[in-house]
């Protein structure tokens, strides 16, 4: 679905290196689960016809052989290609030529995107800068930033391939879900949370900040948490605000991606299961660099899960278009108590509505990552028979239902 192509000059080492690193990313378990090879990540540097030459060209859609409806360059921009290209004859101009033509046509071809990134302290050659230079590039942020950059570079990646998809340029924004009830909260965690937050491309979304006097306050409460992503700050008295479990709720309801920062410190005594099902990462006890590390790595997870979301909400259109293949609900994360409980209640309205039979039906949800435990398939379909849905449900993966041959 989606083809990413990091492009470096053969004698550019650290531009390897960068690939590299593009490839293990983008290949590892956080972009697994989509089926049929949702994302792809490839190199181009090697000479197609030995040293000196061009690398193979890049299949863009509309080319023989393209496969991919998206196509994302990030061209690793090092000393070498920069020398490179103040040849005309050099065939590494005619191939940056190639991506800056492909550039062009972004305002109508949305498909194909271009994220160059600076590998060399050394400034662009005057050809390469007009060819590249005039795009903007990952991790080119107008202050310094005391974050590793490598981080940086693929969380602005992947936010960038997220708007490709979604066909838009709008900024992320990241709800940050919190309390300013409890004795115990770490010293300026939300602001710390804030502060990185503004270090990024992303944009934040905080009720303190934001709410405006004379608003519909509890609507924009509900309408923020359910787009964009969540942070929530997990301090000590958290999971029991009502405020706060709305939010969650609202937000896991609405297929969000949410990741909890733990910053408790006395405890919680009672929790709540509406907290739980997410990924956590744990702040309470780290203080200075540390907890800003944490947060930071927050962040990429969020913009990480964001674009699976992306990638997952046009996989499900390609996939429920197959013929004979009927899914009940292409859930966006594994189902849980909190996300089943309203999706069974709509379900069972129509099937009466419409008449179809109930006891005699057995629902199939697909759900991209990994399967459930037996015990949490135990616990949903205990949810469904009681909801009168005797046969229970077939809850399933992507792969597995591949694995099917359905």
């Amino acid at each position: 679905m989606v083809e990413i192509y990091a492009v470096c000059h053969p004698d550019d080492g650290q531009g390897v290196k960068a690939a590299e690193e593009l490839l293990t990313h983008f290949r590892g378990n956080r972009f697994t689960g989509l089926l049929d090879g949702a994302i792809d990540v490839y190199m181009r540097s090697a000479g197609l016809h030995g040293k000196g030459s061009a690398p193979k060209p890049i299949p863009f859609p509309g080319l023989p052989h393209a496969q991919a409806p998206y196509v994302v360059v990030v061209p690793l921009l090092g000393e070498n290609w920069s020398r490179a290209v103040e040849n005309p004859a050099d065939p590494w101009h005619d191939y940056t030529l190639r991506i800056r033509q492909m550039w062009d046509t972004r305002g109508r071809d949305p498909k194909v995107g271009v994220f160059p990134l600076l590998i060399s302290p050394v400034p662009l050659s005057a050809e390469l800068d007009r060819l590249l230079g005039g795009i903007q590039r990952l991790a080119a942020p107008g202050r310094p930033q005391p974050e590793q950059m490598q981080d940086m570079q693929l969380r602005d990646l992947s936010q960038g391939v997220a708007q490709l998809v979604r066909g838009d340029n709008k900024r992320l924004t990241v709800f940050i879900s919190h309390t300013r009830t409890g004795e115990h909260a770490p010293d300026g965690i939300v602001e710390r949370v804030r502060t990185s937050v503004r270090d990024t491309r992303l944009a934040e979304w905080i009720d303190c900040h934001n709410l405006q006097p004379g608003t519909d306050s509890t609507q924009e409460l509900l309408d923020k948490a359910s787009d964009g992503i969540m942070l929530a700050v997990r301090t000590d008295q958290y999971a029991s605000r009502q405020w706060c479990q709305k939010e969650v709720l609202t937000a896991k309801r609405a297929g969000v991606p949410i990741v909890f920062l733990d910053s408790l410190r006395a405890g919680d005594r009672r929790g709540s299961f509406l907290m739980d099902h997410v990924p956590q990462l744990c702040v309470g006890s780290l203080s200075g660099d540390e907890a800003d590390q944490a947060i930071r790595r927050a962040l990429n997870l969020l913009v990480d899960e964001h674009l699976n979301r992306v990638l997952w909400r046009s996989r499900r259109e390609a996939l429920a278009s197959r013929p004979g293949l009927d899914i009940d609900w292409w859930a966006p994360q594994p189902p849980e108590p909190a996300t089943l409980s309203e999706w069974l209640r709509d379900w069972l309205a129509d099937a009466r509505k419409t008449g179809r039979a109930i006891d005699s039906t057995r629902p199939r949800i697909v759900h991209p990552g990994s399967p459930l435990g037996e015990d949490e398939m135990h616990v949903l379909n205990d949810i469904a028979i009681i909801g009168g849905i005797r046969s229970g449900l077939d809850i399933t993966t992507v792969e597995l239902l591949a694995a099917r041959g359905a």
